[in-house]
């Protein structure tokens, strides 16, 4: 009877543990949605986020340029260091596929190799 009882509670306990785990993989990729600018035509943006991370329509990013600049703790001035700056700000309005994305610029200066990221 106890084994039972034990069983059918390990088996509760595992759906509601797998069914967390799939609202949380959703989280993660609000969380860490990011990619990389691959092309600006125009005012319409690529990006190599797609429906494997998650990207849908509508989603919004602020976009990132890294510009070298002298490491203020460092002593030794040939140790690359990068600022992040904010350059803009998009928004997907179509994905293509897994790896895929198409946004429309809504500010700022928008080039390829910036990085963009998902805004909260």
């Amino acid at each position: 009877m106890k084994r039972k009882l034990f069983f059918n509670l390990f088996l509760v306990f595992l759906a509601v543990a797998l069914a967390g785990c799939s609202r949380m993989e959703s989280e993660r990729h609000k969380l860490l949605m990011k990619g990389q600018i691959l092309d600006v035509i125009g005012n319409s943006a690529y990006l190599c986020i797609g429906s494997k991370d998650g990207a849908e329509a509508g989603d919004q990013f602020t976009v990132y340029k890294f510009t070298r600049t002298v490491n203020p703790k460092s002593e030794y001035a040939e140790q690359p260091y990068y600022t992040r700056e904010v350059a803009g700000k998009i928004k997907i309005i179509e994905v293509f596929d897994e790896h895929m994305a198409k946004a429309t610029i809504l500010s700022g200066e928008v080039k390829p190799h910036y990085f963009a990221e998902i805004d909260e």
